[in-house]
């Protein structure tokens, strides 16, 4: 790339190089298939703090035929219904950009709003009709928005939860939203943090579905650009650290000013915070490689995007761990991606019972560990590969 997909700066530092990487969702269907692989190089730029791929791969490759379903984590389950108790009145109309299974709407349709999601991906749009929710299958942008707005109206409320990293032109989204949005109406659109990847050394969110990972900074240039203004910015622990922010067509700037003041003085616009971050990544690596090394059999817990970029960078592949626990059956009976291991059930660790198991979905850590008692009370172990190293045991009983 040669200029900044927010303010078209020519100025770009190095962040960090993961080498070449497989599509991180795209399970195989044997251990044997082809596995093309693109570059995973992330640089920032210098005048607005956004971090971003130097080369992005096909959308439809990663996002037509999806296997991430919001719906079977409890996290996320339960987020969505506290934004939509939040935010959603009885008649309003809600627009969700990527709805994914409909698992926030259909929160919103028992609130009595009226509601429609926009998603790529053709499975789970059929999923999330099939369960009630209007979700139109595309890809959002001004024109759709426009599309949207004749049919359906404007939109009191709309949602853009973890997708403005996902598309290769983030003002694709801002001018849809500036397109489909009432006067009056607010936009609730989370994103990782970028602060919060560099300070908690997140580099396992780095794959080829995000394309950018923005500074408060980035934002308020994205969305400055649309006649959009940021009214409210709020940090929560989503997806390891996110900002949920309220873009409107007016409102006071003061707390998006706060923050982009403090993004500067952690130095996001400066080379030698990131020098920094890829030491630290260097460091985790080698940290998790020795304990690791402890054990004789090692498992691993989550198919997930995240877990299959650290299974990769690590070079971590069937040899050393040998096979994947995950929830989802949308997974199951399918391979990683490049380390090319078996996702199964769940109940195999408590069945096997490997020394070890490494929980790769680390900001899913409580409901893992809540759901896997039994392996632990079996004494399993849990490996938590991020922000530390950190190996987790059952909880000792109280002596009677």
């Amino acid at each position: 790339m040669r200029a900044c997909r927010v303010c078209g700066g020519v100025s770009l530092g190095p962040v960090i190089d993961l080498g070449p990487m497989p599509l991180v969702n795209n399970l195989l269907d044997a251990p044997g298939d082809r596995c093309p692989t693109w570059p995973l190089k992330v640089v920032f730029c210098r005048s607005c703090a956004l971090a971003q791929l130097t080369e992005s791969a096909p959308a439809d490759e990663m996002f037509r035929d999806y296997r991430y379903f919001s719906s079977q984590s409890r996290t996320m389950v339960e987020h969505a219904r506290q934004l939509v108790h939040r935010f959603v009145a009885p008649r309003h109309r809600v627009v969700e950009i990527a709805s994914n299974d409909g698992y926030l709407l259909a929160h919103a349709i028992e609130r009595g709003a009226t509601v429609l999601g926009i998603d790529p991906a053709v499975n789970i749009a059929k999923h999330a009709v099939k369960r009630g929710v209007p979700t139109r299958c595309d890809y959002f942008g001004p024109a759709t928005a426009e599309s949207i707005r004749d049919e359906f109206g404007r939109a009191d409320v709309m949602f853009a939860n973890n997708v403005l990293a996902h598309v290769d032109e983030p003002h694709e989204i801002a001018a849809g939203i500036a397109a489909l949005l009432a006067d009056d109406g607010v936009a609730h659109v989370e994103v990782p943090s970028l602060r919060r990847l560099v300070e908690g050394c997140a580099f396992d969110t780095i794959y080829h579905e995000h394309h950018s990972y923005f500074s408060a900074i980035a934002l308020r240039a994205l969305f400055a650009e649309h006649g959009l203004v940021i009214a409210d910015v709020e940090e929560i622990p989503i997806h390891g650290g996110s900002l949920h922010l309220h873009v409107a067509r007016g409102g006071d700037e003061t707390a998006i000013d706060r923050m982009c003041d403090a993004e500067r003085e952690a130095g996001l616009d400066r080379d030698a915070c990131y020098l920094d971050f890829t030491d630290r990544v260097h460091a985790a690596r080698d940290e998790l490689l020795r304990t690791l090394g402890g054990f004789d059999t090692v498992a691993a817990y989550g198919a997930a995007a995240k877990g299959i970029v650290l299974l990769n960078a690590f070079g971590l592949d069937r040899k050393r761990i040998g096979w994947i626990a995950d929830v989802s059956p949308h997974k199951q009976g399918r391979f990683v991606p490049g380390t090319r291991q078996e996702v199964v059930a769940p109940e195999r660790l408590a069945t096997e019972m490997p020394d070890a198991c490494l929980l790769l979905p680390w900001n899913l850590r409580e409901e893992i560990v809540e759901r896997q008692g039994a392996y632990l009370q079996r004494g399993g172990r849990f490996v938590v590969p991020l922000p530390e190293v950190e190996t987790v045991v059952a909880a000792a009983v109280p002596a009677v």
